[in-house]
């Protein structure tokens, strides 16, 4: 009898524990201060330290534009016939970009030139048969009507041309042959490539000075880049400046050095600073860098066992660390 209340009482109280979410579970294993070593049987996941590049630099992102920018359309509405150009293209002042169909407009004009030519031939013919003025003025009236008409036909078909307004560079083109547009779409976008830049806000304003050079990253891309303006040198309100820009005291302005992408207008990029360098280093990842009784450790796995190395840090970015003592190339670092 004593035995099955026993027997009740210790499953009645495992009951409670299970109901009340609580097991009964190994201690946490204790961090032992460097360089000791603990053993155990556990199974440790580890990554090999390599060695590798570390920079340490300052990353800003900002949107490029331009002093300069035609958005371009044309002035009256049609299908579209001839594009001259494509996105990345240098053009001159006067040059045709597109065309829209002209239907019957050419045929038009080319009638009403006729029809001039033959009115001058009749006023002529009248003064020599010794017309009365009324005749040969009525004849003139006609032949101005004409040319009036002419004019409006080569106004209506020059707004079927679109053509450059500046020299500059072709950043965007909207549209293919067979299209129909109006004088409301943008077709194509016009800038200054002298004038291009970019406003970005670092952290670290400090670091950048006028004549500072720099990456631009865009489509994975790397192009040469200049500081041109920051907060220190903007030109203060009522000073003359060399740039038609609004100047943000917040901000600091880059812009490109020599190539430009095929596409940067309105175009998000990333400006990189490269601060400092260093060349085939052991690098690790900072998580993986505790600190124990105010000692930067690393726990690495030695004869099956997780030993706390003392490691020296070199240069540090967000990420990465550069060890400069404590860890060897090859060690095998304990990640968990």
């Amino acid at each position: 009898m004593k035995k099955s209340k026993l027997i009740g009482l210790v499953a009645a109280t495992m009951l409670s524990i299970s109901a009340t979410g609580c097991y009964f579970l190994p201690d946490e294993e204790k961090i032992i201060d460097p360089p000791s070593v603990k053993t155990s049987e556990t199974n440790y996941s580890t990554v090999t330290a390599k060695r590798k590049d570390i920079v340490k630099r300052i990353v800003a992102s900002g949107r490029i534009v331009s002093q300069s920018q035609h958005d371009l359309s044309f002035e009256g509405q049609g299908t579209i016939k001839t594009i001259n150009v494509k996105p990345g293209d240098l053009v001159k002042k006067g040059d045709i970009l597109c065309e829209l169909d002209t239907g019957d407009l050419d045929y038009e004009i080319k009638e009403k030139e006729l029809y001039i030519k033959r009115a001058e031939l009749n006023i002529k013919l009248l003064k020599e048969q010794g017309a009365s003025q009324t005749e040969i003025d009525k004849q003139q009236v006609e032949k101005e009507i004409l040319e009036h008409e002419i004019i409006t036909l080569n106004e209506e078909k020059a707004a079927m041309v679109l053509v450059a307004p500046e020299d500059g560079a072709v950043v965007s083109f909207n549209g293919k042959a067979g299209d129909w547009v109006n004088n409301e779409y943008i077709i194509a976008t016009l800038i200054d490539p002298d004038n291009v830049y970019v406003a970005v806000s670092p952290d670290n304003k400090e670091q950048f000075k006028i004549g500072t050079e720099l990456s631009i990253k865009t489509d994975g891309e790397l192009y040469d880049g200049i500081v041109f303006m920051t907060p220190d040198e903007m030109p203060k309100e009522g000073e003359e400046s060399e740039y038609n820009i609004e100047f943000d005291k917040k901000k600091i302005y880059v812009k490109f050095k020599g190539t430009l992408p095929a596409n940067y207008v309105n175009v998000y990029v990333d400006t990189i600073l490269e601060l400092e360098k260093r060349e085939n280093v052991v690098v690790i990842s900072n998580n993986v860098i505790k600190t124990v009784n105010g000692q930067k450790v690393v726990y690495i796995l030695k004869d099956g066992k997780k030993v706390a190395s003392p490691v020296e840090i070199g240069l540090q970015t967000g990420t990465q660390s550069e060890i400069i003592s404590g860890l060897n190339e090859g060690d095998e670092i304990v990640i968990r």
